[in-house]
């Protein structure tokens, strides 16, 4: 046999023949491996390949010489390979496309292993092993083992070497070492164009720019000119560090290359925005949505640079598109969400933000946004349970805890919102002032003298004051209620004329300036304000406000007339005889 021969005459070359007797036993499987060399020659399918691998295995398994097993084992090893390749290549390049992926990738797994099992030294084999299981639902912690085993075999292969290495990076969440494994790679394979691409993306993310333009340049000008992955990246870093003539220069690359893809244009947009150039972003964004008319991305850009022209209208018909073509879209909920509180469409707002917890009940923010909308929505109580359903969860939510004192002070709860604030303050929250003026409005001006507390009042308004370096209307309002109640007179006719003047004469200014006045009038007839509201849930709000005595008789009447209006209880009427039950 030609096969056979062959190999003899490979043996004596290389001087592995002996001189020592040969058994039976030793040829007992010679005729298998001859059988499968010469349909290996011949073979045109995966089923002939699987025959050369089997009868590999019986002639291994019969007994073999030894120079003959080490090359029976390398013609098995190579012929798993090929079929575990076969099956990997109908996976991995239909993008796990086919339903019985799975299935095949198992069968796939299986030939790996067989291969391993006569020779356990092939780095291929690990390799492709270890992308086979790095695919969903497969073994992550046999992959990681098997992608080191191929990074040690493979270690003087130079290209395949390259590739273990750049799979095995999916095993390390450190750049650091990310970027020292890519560098080892190119070592190995200075051609590889992932490891290049990858390092200089890395780099980008760390703002290591110049090391990122180096490696983006090195792909985008010798290894892969036409890469779009890499011209994206190559722009991006020209646009970080401000050098945004180059970075378009780069994106006209992309167009002239693909003019009737979206993709080009989308980038050259995002570029222009960033040079703040809104219009030439928006003339972009119009040519990829001529090209792409349900682009999701391209509406909500367009739409977020609608809103900073202040045209609500287009941002909100751009915004209905993008939700055409995706209803679930996160991002396109929360624009048209705010785009209708804005408008004063809270209950529409609020509908959006409702989707929105639907999809993810334990987003604070959005939870944070659904609380306030409730509370301009005049629905006050089903705010405080929002608000209060965070600070289960985050205790020490300051936002919350505002906007929880908020509403309760939109209904009257004024010990309840004082004991809210406090909490908020004690937190040092970012929206400090405001904090320090609610406190100190309701201690200075509750009608319920166990919440007053002018002492106290004064020290909060002085500090919202400094906040807000004395130049807030509604702060030196406060400030002045907070000295009425104290009995400063004085001081807070001096701070209600301040509050009075900074509010302005413009017309726009009317109402506030209205209120302040009477505030002032008060004070003038040294007589401290008092302030109760009373939201009904969907409805009005009802406020009474004024100098303190005429105050305490609106209440007084309040409560009479409430009392009169309460229904007189019914006599209940006495239960008839009834026979006992036997």
């Amino acid at each position: 046999m030609v096969g056979r021969t062959l190999i003899l005459a490979i043996a004596v070359v290389c001087g592995l023949c002996t001189t020592l007797p040969l058994t039976a036993q030793d040829y007992a499987g010679q005729a298998d491996l001859d059988k499968a060399i010469d349909l290996k020659l011949d073979a045109e399918s995966m089923e002939d390949l699987g025959k050369v691998a089997d009868l590999c295995e019986s002639a291994l398994d019969k007994g073999l010489h030894q120079e003959d097993q080490v090359f029976a084992k390398q013609l098995l090893t190579s012929v798993r390979y090929q079929r575990a390749d076969a099956m990997a290549k109908g996976i991995l390049e239909e993008a796990q496309q086919r339903k019985d992926w799975k299935d095949l990738r198992d069968k796939a797994v299986a030939e790996v292993d067989k291969g391993l099992k006569y020779d356990d030294k092939v780095g291929m084999l690990y390799f492709l092993k270890a992308r086979l299981l790095m695919l969903p639902d497969g073994n992550k912690e046999e992959a990681k083992k098997s992608i080191d085993k191929a990074v040690e075999l493979l270690e003087e292969s130079g290209e395949y070497h390259a590739k273990a290495l750049v799979v095995s990076l999916a095993f390390t969440q450190d750049p650091k070492k990310q970027v020292e494994i890519l560098t080892e790679a190119i070592k190995s394979d200075p051609n590889n164009v992932d490891a290049y691409r990858l390092r200089g993306i890395l780099h980008l993310q760390e703002e290591e720019y110049e090391e990122a333009l180096a490696d983006l340049k090195m792909v985008t000008e010798q290894l892969a000119p036409g890469d779009l992955t890499s011209l994206q990246a190559y722009a991006e870093t020209f646009a970080k560090i401000g050098k945004f003539d180059e970075a378009l220069n780069t994106v006209n690359k992309i167009i002239q290359a693909n003019p009737n893809a979206a993709v080009g244009y989308l980038l050259r947009a995002r570029l222009k925005i960033m040079a703040g150039d809104v219009d030439a972003g928006i003339e972009d964004l119009d040519q990829v949505l001529v090209r792409q008319p349900r682009s999701v991305p391209a509406l909500l850009m367009r739409a977020s640079l609608y809103v900073e022209k202040e045209d609500y209208v287009a941002a909100l018909r751009d915004v209905e598109r993008a939700l055409a073509a995706d209803n679930g879209n996160a991002q396109a909920l929360l624009m048209r969400a705010s785009l209708n509180a804005q408008a004063g469409n809270f209950q529409e707002a609020i509908r959006d933000f409702e989707a929105l917890l639907i999809r993810d009940s334990s987003n604070i923010s959005v939870r944070l946004q659904l609380g306030s909308l409730y509370q301009l929505d005049k629905r006050p109580r089903k705010a405080v349970e929002i608000f209060e359903s965070i600070l289960k969860d985050q205790p020490d939510n300051a936002s919350a805890l505002h906007g929880k004192g908020d509403a309760l002070l939109s209904y009257g709860k004024h010990a309840e919102a004082v004991e809210a604030y406090e909490a908020a303050l004690k937190l040092e929250d970012d929206q400090k002032s405001g904090v320090l003026n609610n406190l100190a409005w309701v201690m200075a001006t509750s009608p319920k003298d166990d919440v007053r507390n002018g002492e106290k009042s004064v020290e909060y308004a002085l500090k919202a004051c400094e906040d807000t370096d004395y130049q807030a209307p509604h702060i030196l309002s406060t400030l002045a209620a907070a000295y009425a109640e104290k009995g400063d007179f004085e001081a807070a006719r001096k701070w209600s004329k301040e509050a009075v003047k900074l509010a302005g004469d413009d017309e726009s200014s009317a109402e506030i300036r209205d209120h302040l006045k009477k505030e002032l009038t008060a004070y003038e007839k040294n007589q401290p304000w008092r302030e109760i509201q009373n939201t009904k849930e969907g409805g009005t709000m009802d406020t009474i406000a004024g100098p303190a005595s005429e105050v305490k008789e609106q209440l007084k009447a309040a409560e009479k007339e409430a009392e009169e209006k309460k229904p007189e209880p019914k006599m209940t009427e006495p239960a008839p005889d009834m026979a006992p039950v036997s």
